[in-house]
């Protein structure tokens, strides 16, 4: 058996091949590309087929005996990028990319025609967001209502792919909270939503649980693929959520966190149940009746890489962290690391990056030690955000978790041990996971662990009342700088990515 994980993601397309044991077998990988213009991101759906299909032609090279391998192609990746194609299946404009930001008055109108806890409980998400595809087709309603009058298929990407490699169109639920289409309680498609941005139940794609076999590869696409015995197609999950089956961490009590660019965080729970007071994002499960709850920060990895390269001189990590080795937080400045502006799990509509307490014993070392700290400090507000029930570690995976200092940093911070896995390709290897599953080759996801598991490396707290004290100094500033302050729109201040003030900023 060879399963090929493919991976769609934002910036990188992958392919990794597994076999019955989850041994990685070969890895391709290309830049994702698209179209800008301003706040518009749009990709071509016909591309990102042909570079998946080449991927899976380079990772097969590079097994041996792979033709004679039966094989299954597992989707996994990002959600929200929206496809929409005509009666015979071809697109009636660009895709438009997540990153896409060209909806934001939709998004406003929606936020406005919709009671914010009602709209919160329906469909799992906080806020609404030009991010998602009920925006995006919001705008297309008013801005191309004939492209949209055209369009028969209104599928997010996973889907898309889906149907390029079987002839039929399938939504996998663990994608569709990222809509703000669907009910995600009722496991439905929330009528009210689709009449207010105009779009037809029966344009969009139906729903299967994560790691559903979807049957054979059509024939015409088999003639582009490597020979193999055979080929099956899983519908996989999204990428965040895989991650965690990837490194076994898809267990209550466990956050996963993904430190790249963005932050994100996500926990398997158990006993949930809504309180709109608890701003988090839930969604559905890997398995029937599951809720997985899930935060995404722009001011992750982001906030270092801004720093890095503005006030290092794109210093190189490894130096970098050589250098913070010899700091503490006692000579540190703080950071509050909202340059992106909003961040969960507070969603001050005003905040924006500020160093705290400069003074002129600083240098750019204090102030690099202070961009990791604040980061730390926001994955704390966040763990403690997700849930009331007790989170035992935090697994870690990304190009964040690269950094041993960083790890201990965060350990220290949330008063939790950190877990590093060697595995760099945890989201693809759940893919794989959840398609052996389907196969019957594994029993189930608990089984994973006992599947060449790689090695980890942990990083235990060391919480102190000095370091606690820190993060409430932190959360003070926060509070008096954004919460009770008025100050302008997130618009008008654009350019207001940093303040310097003073250690007491009244």
């Amino acid at each position: 058996m060879l399963v090929y994980a493919v991976d769609l993601g934002t910036t990188n397309v992958k392919v990794v091949a597994f076999d019955e044991r989850l041994r990685r077998r070969a890895v391709s990988s290309a830049l994702a590309t698209y179209s800008r213009d301003g706040d518009r991101v749009e990709f071509s759906a016909d591309r990102l087929f042909d570079l998946v299909l080449d991927l899976i032609g380079r990772c097969a090279t590079r097994v041996q005996g792979s033709e004679g391998e039966d094989a299954i192609i597992a989707l996994t990746g990002q959600a929200e990028s929206l496809v929409l194609n005509d009666r015979r299946g071809a697109p009636v404009r660009p895709a438009l990319s997540w990153l896409d930001d060209r909806a934001g008055n939709e998004a406003r109108e929606i936020g406005e025609q919709f009671d914010a806890d009602t709209a919160f409980a329906v469909t799992g998400q906080p806020t609404p967001s030009p991010t998602w595809p009920a925006a995006k087709l919001r705008w297309l309603a008013r801005h191309e209502p004939r492209v949209l009058a055209r369009a028969s298929q209104v599928l997010m990407i996973k889907d898309e792919i889906i149907r390029r490699f079987t002839g039929t169109a399938t939504g996998e639920v663990t994608t569709r909270g990222f809509s703000y289409l669907y009910d995600v309680p009722a496991r439905r498609f929330w009528g009210e939503m689709l009449d207010f941005v105009s779009v037809s139940e029966d344009t969009l794609a139906p729903v299967v649980p994560a790691g559903t076999d979807l049957g054979p590869v059509r024939p015409d696409v088999l003639d582009r693929l490597p020979a193999a015995a055979s080929y099956r197609v899983n519908a996989g999950a999204l990428d965040h959520f895989c991650a965690m089956a990837g490194t076994g961490s898809y267990s209550p009590g466990v956050v996963s966190e993904s430190a790249g660019t963005v932050l994100s965080l996500s926990l398997l729970t158990s006993g949930w149940t809504f309180d709109p007071r608890r701003r988090v994002s839930f969604h559905p499960g890997l398995r029937p009746g599951e809720i997985v709850l899930f935060n995404g920060v722009d001011s992750g990895g982001a906030s270092l890489e801004w720093f890095r390269r503005e006030g290092l001189g794109e210093m190189a990590y490894d130096d970098l962290e050589e250098q913070l080795r010899t700091r503490a937080a006692r000579s540190a400045p703080m950071f509050l690391p909202y340059l992106t502006g909003v961040n969960p799990p507070d969603y001050f509509p005003d905040a924006r990056g500020a160093f705290v307490g400069l003074d002129l014993a600083h240098d750019r070392i204090d102030l690099a030690y202070a961009v990791e700290e604040g980061v730390a400090h926001l994955l704390r507000r966040n763990i403690d955000a997700l849930t009331a029930e007790p989170i035992t570690e935090i697994v870690s995976t990304g190009g964040g978790a690269s950094s041993a200092f960083w790890n201990q940093l965060k350990a220290d911070a949330c008063g939790l041990d950190v877990l590093v896995p060697d595995e760099r390709e945890a989201t693809c290897r759940g893919a794989a996971a959840l398609a052996l599953v389907a196969s019957g080759d594994l029993d189930g996801l608990d089984d994973v662990t006992a599947l060449d598991q790689p090695s980890s490396v942990r990083y235990p707290s060391r919480r102190s009342a000095a370091l606690d004290a820190r993060y409430h100094q932190f959360d003070d500033y926060l509070q008096r700088l954004f919460m009770t302050n008025p100050g302008p729109t997130p618009k008008e201040n654009h350019d207001a990515a940093v303040l310097l003030v003073p250690d007491d900023p009244r």
